[in-house]
């Protein structure tokens, strides 16, 4: 049995409390589907990773992914905190701005920049705009001397990693993907020349992303090892690097993305996922600081240049387990000796990473009870496609029981749908009180761009 309090969720009454406040109430007050982030939550991510690397006598500078939680109150909260921005489109950099972040705290990653996006990078002066072909490089330097100012440029590398058989989490890392300049590649050399030559880029570092959901600290060992040989051509040109932004993809230990196999067992014989392997989050980063240390010192007085900055990337890390989405028990049906029940939200219905991930659940308003069935919990929709989660130990369920499903800080909110529906409200936690930050979509919401015919129409 899981052990709710790995998420700091206390039994008050026979309901679960998180941060002080009662679970089922916010459900009754606010409605479901509902989401509930915690202040306090986000704030212990952030030190956790600081503390990480700190430990190896590192000063990491931390960059929320905004893609993975695009909501102003989260992200005002991590400013606050002394996190900045990694932003992958003109939108997030717009709200980096409305923030009040400045440039030096700033990152503009993504493998396709257009114009528009350039020049704003360029104008806001951010700390690394990140490249990851020769054309793109052209098409900074450009935009940056029709400005008349200078770019502060990082190059994606691709280290190259050897991709495992069903597991998709190195999937940005391996010599298959086609982000990244490549070592001894036309293209690395056509970059190298490109910076040597001009005056309106400022070489700043490199950069490499190895994927999404790692739990294990070999990877990354292996990617800064390969970082090297890049950087040896580096020092070649004359370019020294100032950062090692070693992206995110840290994987949180009550969270696991599912394998291709695990998916194919669920869909053709109705298995469930598995949970995650026990593993410590705290940890996995101090193994992955220890590696960067290590390595990079060694590099470094042996080359006689100073240590890398190191800059981090997290995004599930920091967010994920800091919010938990609210479900309502519809209706409860027993067929062929298998348990069902209906909920107000589901993968097709709400976010498809209801499919993709293995989530922790907790009936809130039966907190203590003994688990005294499996249930496999579907959204509203007719389809066996919109599921919750398949053959889960729980309480026995009733109508009107609220479902707390963990950890889905981490691209709900930003990839959640309306395809059944209006999307849900956030309400956010501290100090025992729950203030909204995000109202529910209405249906007005959903027809307000269509552009509808003055005339009505015909009877």
């Amino acid at each position: 049995m899981i052990n709710p309090a790995g998420w700091n969720l206390e039994n008050r009454g026979g309901e679960f409390h998180w941060e002080g406040c009662s679970l089922p109430e916010l459900a009754r007050t606010m409605g479901t589907p509902l989401y509930v982030v915690s202040a306090t939550a986000l704030r212990r991510a952030t030190t956790t990773i600081r503390d990480a690397f700190q430990g190896q006598g590192l000063k990491p500078e931390i960059f929320f992914s905004y893609k993975t939680n695009p909501v102003p109150e989260v992200l005002r909260r991590l400013a606050n905190a002394g996190v900045g921005a990694e932003v992958i489109s003109e939108a997030e950099l717009r709200l980096a701005a409305r923030l009040g972040l400045r440039g030096e705290r700033i990152i503009v990653n993504g493998s396709n920049k257009p114009a528009s996006l350039l020049r704003r990078a360029v104008e806001a002066d951010a700390a690394l705009i990140t490249v990851h072909s020769a054309a793109e490089l052209r098409a900074l330097e450009k935009t940056a001397a029709e400005l008349g100012l200078t770019a502060n440029a990082g190059l994606r590398i691709n280290p190259g990693l050897r991709r495992r058989l069903f597991d998709f989490t190195l999937s940005s890392g391996t010599a298959a993907s086609p982000i990244g300049f490549v070592r001894g590649s036309g293209e690395w050399e056509a970059a190298l020349s490109i910076l040597r030559g001009s005056s309106a880029v400022r070489f700043r570092g490199l950069h490499f992303h190895i994927g999404s959901g790692i739990g294990d600290v070999s990877p990354y060992r292996e990617a800064i090892k390969r970082t090297l040989g890049f950087c040896d051509d580096l020092l070649e040109a004359g370019l020294v690097p100032e950062i090692l932004d070693i992206g995110g993809g840290f994987n949180i230990s009550t969270l696991k993305e599912i394998s291709l196999w695990e998916a194919v067992r669920l869909f053709a014989w109705n298995r469930p996922q598995k949970p995650p392997r026990a593993h410590s989050h705290a940890g996995l980063l101090k193994g992955v600081a220890s590696a960067c240390a290590a390595a990079l010192r060694n590099y470094a007085s042996g080359r006689g240049i100073a240590v890398p900055k190191i800059y981090v990337e997290p995004g599930r890390a920091v967010s994920g387990p800091s919010q938990i989405l609210l479900l309502g028990v519809k209706s409860v049906s027993e067929r062929r000796r298998r348990a069902a029940a209906i909920c107000d939200g589901g993968a097709m219905s709400l976010s498809h990473l209801l499919l993709a991930e293995y989530h922790a659940l907790f009936v809130a308003t039966k907190a203590g009870a003994s688990e005294a069935k499996k249930y496999t919990l579907y959204g509203s929709l007719p389809t066996p496609l919109d599921l919750v989660a398949a053959q889960r130990m729980l309480p026995r369920l009733s109508p009107g029981d609220v479902i707390a499903v963990m950890d889905t800080g981490a691209y709900f909110t930003s990839l959640g749908n309306n395809f059944a529906g209006p999307r849900p409200a956030i309400v956010m936690l501290e100090n025992g009180k729950a203030a909204l930050i995000r109202r529910r979509e209405t249906f007005d919401d959903l027809f307000a761009r269509d552009l509808w015919p003055e005339a009505s129409l015909e009877p």
